[in-house]
C-alpha cells in the first residue's frame, strides 16, 4: 500500500460477484465491498459475502464490507422482460401493473406541472393525465429501463419510519453473516442514525449517506453521531439544484475533516467505464479534485456492479489515486484538547524528520483520523482491539488498521507484525488510549 492512499470502493454486482474477480479487485487496489440491498436480495448477498471472506483468506488481505440499506427511496418495480426500452417522445403509463410500475400512492403524489425522473435523473418523463390510478407520461428522451430504477418528482413524499422494515431485515441479515457496516440511505436528521444504531448496537459501523436537502441543512447533527460520511451526488443532485453539487461536495469534505470523520464521495466516479474501457476527461479530473478536496475513499457503483470493465475501472483509480501528490502545506485545524496537542506535535515531528511511518495505538480509531485529515505523505498504522473500530479505520486516508487481542502500552506482536509488512526501519509511535483512570498518552520515535 503506497503512503498517502485514498481507499477505493467497489460495489458488487452480476459484473463482479465470482471469487475470481472479487480476488481480482482486492489485487487491483479495493479496501472496502459495497452490498447494495436495493438489488441484492438475501440469497444472492450471502453468495457474495461467501465469495468476499474466501478471497481474503486465500490472498491474506483485509477488505471491509458493507451493506448499503435500501432506506425510504422510492423505486419503479419488476419489469415484465427485466427492462423496457423507453423512445422518446412515446406515451406510456405509470402506476400499478402499468406500463412502468409504481404504487398507487406513488403515482396519485406526482404533480402534473414537475417532470419525472428516473434512474438517477437518466430518463426524464412528462405528466400529461391521469386515468385512474394511472399516470400518462411522455418520453422526454430515449433510454433503457432496468428493473427498481429510482423515480424522483417534487412533491413525492418520502417514508417517514426510519428505518424501514426492508432496512431492519437487511440488518439482521448483515450482522447474523457477520457484517457490521451499514450504510443509511435517505438519512435527515440525527434520529435517523440513532435509531439504526439501536438495532445494530455500538459495535458497528453506521454510514451516513448525505442525499437530501435535509441531510446538508443537518449535516454537522448527523456527522456528530456516524461513523463514516458519503456524499452520495447521485440522488443529491436529483434531491437539489445540480449546479450546486459541487460547491457542497467541497464544504462537506471540509467539514467531516474538520470533525475528523471519514468521508467518501460517490456515484458516477468513473460512469463511463460501465461501457468504455477509458474514462472521460472529465471523469478524471472529477476523481482528482474529491482526493484534493480531501475525501477518504471514492467509490464504484455501476462500473463494477453491472459494467463491462470492472477491473479496467478498479485500476483506473488506483492510478488517478497514485499520480495525486500530497500538499504538505496542509490546513492547520484548531488544538482544542490534549488528543489535537498530541496529534499537533506529531505533524510537527512528521514534517521534521521526514519520517514516513505512524503507529497510533487507539480504542476509539479517533487519533488516527485526526491524523489522517492532514493528508500528509504518510502511513499510519493503526493498532486497535474493536472490531468496530478496526472495520472503521479501513475507511481512513493512509490507515491501514491492525488488530490485536489486547491493546497495552506497546503491543510487540503487533508492532513486530507491521515491521514484516511495512518494511519499517523508524517509526513515529502515538499512544492516544484512556483507562478509566486516567490517560496513557504519548508520542516517541522507535527503531525497529
Amino acid at each position: 500500500m503506497g503512503r498517502n492512499k485514498v481507499k477505493i470502493i467497489a460495489t458488487i454486482g452480476p459484473a463482479s460477484d465470482s471469487k475470481k474477480m472479487i480476488e481480482l479487485l482486492i489485487s487491483n487496489g479495493v479496501n472496502i465491498f459495497r452490498i447494495n440491498f436495493s438489488h441484492a436480495g438475501q440469497d444472492y448477498a450471502a453468495k457474495i459475502i461467501r465469495n468476499i471472506n474466501a478471497a481474503k483468506r486465500k490472498l491474506k488481505r483485509n477488505v471491509a464490507v458493507f451493506i448499503d440499506l435500501p432506506g425510504p427511496k422510492i423505486r419503479t418495480g419488476v419489469l415484465s422482460n427485466g427492462k423496457l426500452d423507453i423512445k422518446q417522445g412515446k406515451r406510456y403509463t405509470l402506476g400499478p401493473g402499468c406500463d412502468i410500475p409504481v404504487s398507487g400512492k406513488v403515482a396519485r403524489n406526482i404533480k402534473l406541472t414537475e417532470k419525472v425522473l428516473l434512474s438517477d435523473g437518466k430518463i426524464e418523463l412528462k405528466p400529461i393525465k391521469f386515468d385512474g390510478e394511472k399516470l400518462i407520461v411522455k418520453a422526454l428522451n430515449s433510454a433503457t429501463l432496468l428493473d427498481r430504477q429510482s423515480i424522483n418528482a417534487n412533491g413525492l413524499v418520502y417514508e417517514e419510519s426510519y428505518p424501514t422494515k426492508k432496512d431492519k431485515d437487511a440488518i439482521k441479515f448483515g450482522l447474523k453473516h457477520g457484517v457490521i457496516a451499514f450504510g443509511l440511505s435517505f438519512v435527515s436528521r440525527k434520529e435517523d442514525v440513532l435509531n439504526v444504531r439501536k438495532l445494530t448496537g455500538k459495535e458497528s459501523v453506521l454510514i451516513a449517506k448525505i442525499e437530501r436537502k435535509d441531510a446538508v441543512e443537518n449535516f454537522d447533527d448527523i456527522a456528530s453521531v456516524s461513523d463514516v460520511i458519503m456524499i452520495a451526488r447521485g440522488d443529491l443532485g436529483l434531491n437539489l439544484d445540480v449546479a450546486k453539487v459541487p460547491s457542497i461536495q467541497k464544504k462537506l469534505i471540509a467539514t467531516a475533516n474538520r470533525m475528523s470523520k471519514p468521508v467518501i464521495t460517490a456515484t458516477q466516479m468513473l460512469e463511463s467505464m460501465t461501457k468504455d474501457i477509458m474514462p472521460t476527461r472529465a471523469e478524471v479530473d472529477d476523481v482528482f479534485t474529491a482526493i484534493s478536496e480531501g475525501t477518504d475513499a471514492v467509490m464504484l457503483s455501476e462500473e463494477t456492479a453491472i459494467g463491462q470493465h470492472p477491473s479496467a475501472a478498479v485500476r483506473m483509480l488506483e492510478h488517478i489515486i497514485s499520480i495525486y501528490k500530497t500538499n504538505n502545506s496542509a490546513v492547520n485545524y484548531p488544538v482544542v484538547d490534549e488528543r489535537d496537542a498530541l496529534i499537533d506535535a506529531a505533524v510537527s515531528l512528521i514534517k521534521k524528520t521526514k519520517i514516513k511511518d505512524i503507529i497510533i495505538l487507539s480504542k476509539s480509531g479517533i487519533s488516527a483520523f485526526r491524523l489522517s485529515r492532514f493528508h500528509l505523505d504518510i502511513r499510519i498504522f493503526a493498532i486497535t482491539d474493536s472490531n468496530a473500530v478496526f472495520c472503521a479505520l479501513e475507511f481512513g486516508r493512509s490507515v491501514i488498521p491492525v488488530l490485536t487481542r489486547k491493546l497495552g502500552r506497546y503491543p510487540t506482536a503487533s508492532i513486530k507484525a507491521i515491521h514484516k509488512r511495512g518494511k519499517l526501519e523508524k517509526a513515529i509511535l502515538i499512544s492516544g488510549l484512556k483507562t478509566s483512570t486516567r490517560a496513557v498518552e504519548g508520542i516517541r520515535v522507535i527503531k525497529l
